[in-house]
């Protein structure tokens, strides 16, 4: 009967943990998982205030044209494997990956009130990270890095059958806009008026690029170059 209680208990513990895992994606870290597990985050809808994070790879597709389909996924999944390994040291997760790039969050669905600071610290070694790979290879990557920090409504989203745990609203969309104007700008690594100010005084080597027009805004926003 014993050995029952501890069968029934550790299946119990799988499928708790298999629930986690559906809901926040395959890519979150067995500790993340363990965490949410032992702290019981909220998986309901609420708002809350997070850094939102967005990378994407520059010009992959047209170095991808040369090359062996499986060549094309070895090459990202190596850089993806290596860039989520920063995210899981700064306490970041990826919440989707889309495509060539991903959305990655820090301070959801774990609050950690030092958000912008660890989305920035994750941005600054991701950049290294990649010089090093690229020293190494034929076939070189940049990345552009957009993060923006607001409030957000977090929450399972999606039908009866497939949930994902997943964010909404302003903040997401700009952090969005930030990291597309890296194209525009000739830049790397973008962060709002919002992640500037939360840095504070240790951020000594943030640029002013002015005042610029983001495509869905009315006015010209402060944006803010690191890198």
């Amino acid at each position: 009967e014993y050995c029952g209680v501890r069968i029934a208990a550790s299946i119990a513990a799988a499928t708790a943990r298999d629930r986690v895992t559906n809901l926040f994606g395959q890519h979150v870290s067995p500790q993340v998982v363990e965490r949410l597990m032992a702290e019981g985050a909220s998986t309901g809808s609420d708002l809350r205030r997070v850094a939102v994070m967005f990378v994407d790879f520059r010009s992959f597709t047209a170095g991808a044209r040369a090359r062996s389909p499986q060549e094309v996924v070895d090459r990202l999944d190596g850089a993806f494997a290596v860039l989520v390994d920063i995210l899981d040291r700064h306490g970041g997760i990826v919440n989707k990956f889309l495509g060539d790039g991903f959305l990655a969050l820090f301070g959801a669905p774990l609050e950690a009130s030092d958000a912008a600071h660890r989305a920035v610290a994750a941005g600054r070694d991701m950049l290294t990270a990649m010089d090093h790979i690229n020293a190494q290879t034929s076939w070189p990557l940049r990345i552009g890095i957009g993060i923006h920090v607001g409030e957000v409504v977090a929450g399972n989203i999606g039908s009866p059958r497939r949930k994902e745990y997943t964010v909404i609203g302003d903040t997401v969309n700009f952090a969005a806009r930030l990291e597309a104007l890296n194209k525009d700008l000739g830049t790397q690594f973008l962060i709002s008026a919002a992640v500037r100010d939360a840095l504070g005084e240790e951020c000594t080597d943030a640029v002013p690029r002015g005042e610029i027009p983001v495509r869905g805004y009315e006015h010209p926003v402060p944006v803010w170059q690191l890198g």
